[in-house]
C-alpha cells in the first residue's frame, strides 16, 4: 500500500520484514511513537471510516485526510504522520502523539457542549492549522472517550 511505502521511507528504523509472510511489523521505537501500545482507540474499522466520509461528504478536505486513513488500514497513528507531511509538506519534526494533542485542545473542545461536531472540527482546524491533522484528533478522541467523557475529565 501507498501510505505503508511512504512511512516505510520515513522511519526505515521502525519496520522490519517478514520474509515468510511480506507483512510488514512495527516495531516501537520510543522516539518515533508514542509510549502506549496500539489498541482499537487508534484503530478505525472500515465501516467507521465510511461512517465518517458520510458525516464530512461536504469537506473534500476532511475527505481527503479519511483517505488517508484508509491507506493505513485506519491507524489513526500512522494516518497522522502521513496528512501532517501531506498538509505542511514537511515531516514531523518529532513523533506525533493523539494522546498529547488530544489533552492539549481538551479546553476548546469542551468548552462548549452544545457544539456540533462541525463545529468542534473548524475550532481545531484553527488550532492545529490543518483540517487532516485536527479530524485525526477528533476522530482520536470520539474513538477513544466519546466527547461527552472526554469532556467530564476537564475537570
Amino acid at each position: 500500500k501507498n501510505a505503508k511505502v511512504i512511512l516505510r521511507m520515513l522511519y526505515p528504523q521502525v519496520f522490519a520484514f517478514d520474509k515468510i509472510s511480506d507483512r510488514i511489523i512495527m516495531e516501537k521505537i520510543s522516539f518515533s511513537f508514542n509510549n502506549s501500545t496500539m489498541d482499537n482507540t487508534t484503530q478505525l474499522t472500515l465501516e467507521e471510516i465510511q461512517h465518517y466520509r458520510q458525516q464530512f461528504k461536504d469537506y473534500p478536505e476532511a475527505l481527503d485526510a479519511l483517505n488517508l486513513i484508509a491507506e493505513c488500514d485506519g491507524n489513526l497513528d500512522d494516518a497522522l504522520i502521513l496528512i501532517y507531511m501531506e498538509e505542511t509538506g514537511a515531516e514531523p519534526d518529532r513523533g506525533l502523539d493523539l494522546d498529547q494533542l488530544a489533552e492539549r485542545c481538551r479546553p476548546v473542545v469542551c468548552a462548549d457542549l452544545a457544539r456540533t461536531i462541525l463545529d468542534i472540527l473548524n475550532i481545531l482546524t484553527g488550532l492545529f492549522g490543518t483540517i487532516g491533522v485536527a479530524l485525526a484528533v477528533l476522530l482520536y478522541i470520539l474513538n477513544k472517550y466519546g466527547l461527552e467523557d472526554y469532556c467530564q475529565n476537564n475537570a
